[in-house]
C-alpha cells in the first residue's frame, strides 16, 4: 500500500518518462573542434607516409638493380651479333652447335625462313624486271589488236572459199574456220595476259607502299619507345621490317607464277595458231598446186586470187595486208612472250637465290640501317610510277598509229 502511495503522490517516475529522458539525451550532437580536424589530418598523413615508406624499402632491391641492368642491356644489345660472329668458329665443336651462341633466337623458331632483310637487292630485282616486263606490254597490246584485225580479215576470207572453185574448197574452209577460232583465242589471251601484267605491278607497287608506311610507323614508335632499348632480344623494328621484308618476297614468288601460268598459255595458244597455219598450207599445196608461196604469205595470196583484186571487193583491200602480216604478227608476238617467260624465269630463280641468301644469318643484313630501306622503296616506286607511265604513252601512240593505219 506505501508503494502505491508513492507513485499516486509522484515520489516514483512512470516509466514513460524514464523512456523521453533517454531518447532527449541521445539525440545531442557531438561538438567537432578544431583539433580534432587536425588530429584527424596528422593521423592520415602519417599513415600515407608509413605506406610509401613501406613500399619504397620493398622496391630498394628492384631500384638498385634496374640502372645496373640498364648500362648492361644497352651494350649487350648492341654487341650481340658481335658476340655470336666471334664465337662462330667454336660451333663446329659438338656440344656448342646447338648453344644460343650458335643458334640466333629467331632461328629457333623460324628455321627456313629469312633471318634478316634486304629491300635493295629485292627492290633492285623487282624494278629490272618490271620495267622490261611492262615495256614488252606495249608491244603485246597493238599485237593483240593486230590478231583481232587479221582474224576479221580471215572471217572474209572463210567465205571466198567457200563460194571459189577450189579443189580442196570444203576441207580448206573447215581448217580456215578453226584458224579463225584459234586467232580470236590468241588475240584475246594476248589481251588478258597485259591485264595479268598490269594487274601485277598494282599488287607489287601496293605491297611496296604497304611495306614503306610500316617501316616508316615502325622507326617512329622505336625512336619513341624507350622500353624497346632496355630489352636486347626484343627488336619490334628489326621484327617489322623482316616480317614486311617476307611478305613482300612471298606475294612477288607468287605473282611470278601466276604470270608464268599466263605466258605459258599465250605460247601454247600461238604455237597451236602455227600448227594450224601448216595445216592450211599442207591442204593448199597438195591439191592446188598454183599455190606455191611460202606459208607466211599462203593467206594474202588466197585473198588475191578468189577476188581480194576484183572492183567489187577495193574497199577491203586493206586485207590483204592484214594477212599478209599475219605470219609476221604472229612470230612477234611469239618473240615477246618468249622473251617475257624469260625474264620471269630468270627473276624467280634470282629471287630463289636471295631468298637462301637472307634464310642464313649474318651480320651484313642486320647492320642495314631502317633508312636505307626506306630509301631504296622509295625509290623503287618511282621508277616503277615512271616506268608504268612510259609505256602507257607508247601503248596509246601504237594503238593510235595502227587504228589510223586502218582507216586510211
Amino acid at each position: 500500500m506505501a508503494s502505491t502511495q508513492r507513485v499516486r503522490d509522484g515520489l516514483v517516475e512512470a516509466p514513460y518518462e524514464r523512456v523521453q529522458r533517454t531518447s532527449s539525451l541521445c539525440n545531442v550532437k557531438p561538438v567537432v573542434t578544431t583539433q580534432h580536424v587536425v588530429d584527424g589530418g596528422a593521423f592520415t598523413g602519417l599513415y600515407i607516409f608509413r605506406v610509401f615508406k613501406g613500399a619504397i624499402l620493398l622496391l630498394r632491391i628492384p631500384l638498385t638493380v634496374f640502372p645496373v641492368h640498364l648500362d648492361a642491356c644497352l651494350p649487350f644489345g648492341a654487341m650481340s651479333h658481335t658476340i655470336q660472329a666471334a664465337f662462330r668458329p667454336l660451333c663446329s665443336i659438338p656440344g656448342l652447335s646447338s648453344s644460343m651462341l650458335c643458334v640466333p633466337a629467331q632461328s629457333l623458331s623460324n628455321k627456313g625462313t629469312p633471318q634478316w632483310a634486304d629491300f635493295p637487292s629485292l627492290i633492285s630485282l623487282q624494278t629490272s624486271t618490271i620495267e622490261q616486263l611492262l615495256d614488252e606490254s606495249t608491244s603485246g597490246s597493238s599485237l593483240a589488236l593486230q590478231m583481232k584485225k587479221a582474224e576479221i580479215a580471215t572471217t572474209d576470207l572463210v567465205i571466198l572459199v567457200g563460194v571459189s572453185k577450189l579443189t580442196s574448197r570444203e576441207a580448206l574452209t573447215d581448217a580456215l574456220r578453226t584458224f579463225v577460232d584459234d586467232a580470236r583465242l590468241t588475240g584475246r589471251s594476248l589481251n588478258k595476259l597485259n591485264a595479268k601484267v598490269s594487274g601485277a605491278v598494282d599488287g607489287i607497287m601496293a605491297v611496296n607502299d604497304y611495306a614503306l608506311h610500316a617501316i616508316e610507323a615502325a622507326e617512329e614508335n622505336f625512336a619513341l619507345a624507350l622500353w624497346n632499348r632496355l630489352i636486347p632480344w626484343n627488336r619490334p623494328k628489326a621484327d617489322v621490317i623482316l616480317n614486311t621484308f617476307e611478305d613482300s618476297m612471298n606475294y612477288l614468288s607468287f605473282t611470278l607464277q601466276r604470270l608464268v601460268v599466263e605466258f605459258e598459255i599465250n605460247l601454247h595458244n600461238l604455237n597451236k595458231l602455227e600448227e594450224q597455219l601448216s595445216v592450211l598450207h599442207e591442204i593448199v599445196t597438195r591439191k592446188d598446186i598454183f599455190f606455191s608461196a611460202a606459208k607466211t604469205k599462203l593467206l594474202s595470196n588466197l585473198w588475191t586470187v578468189l577476188g581480194g583484186n576484183r572492183k567489187q571487193l577495193r574497199g577491203y583491200q586493206n586485207h590483204l595486208k592484214l594477212l599478209e602480216g599475219l605470219g609476221n604478227y604472229r612470230k612477234q608476238a611469239l618473240v615477246h612472250v618468249i622473251s617475257a617467260l624469260q625474264t620471269l624465269t630468270q627473276m624467280s630463280d634470282d629471287i630463289e637465290n636471295l631468298r637462301e641468301r637472307v634464310a642464313a644469318p649474318g651480320l651484313t643484313g642486320s647492320r642495314i640501317p631502317a633508312h636505307v630501306h626506306i630509301k631504296s622503296i622509295h625509290s623503287g616506286l618511282e621508277r616503277i610510277k615512271e616506268g608504268r607511265t612510259k609505256a602507257k604513252e607508247k601503248e596509246v601512240h601504237a594503238v593510235r598509229r595502227i587504228v589510223g593505219g586502218s582507216t586510211d
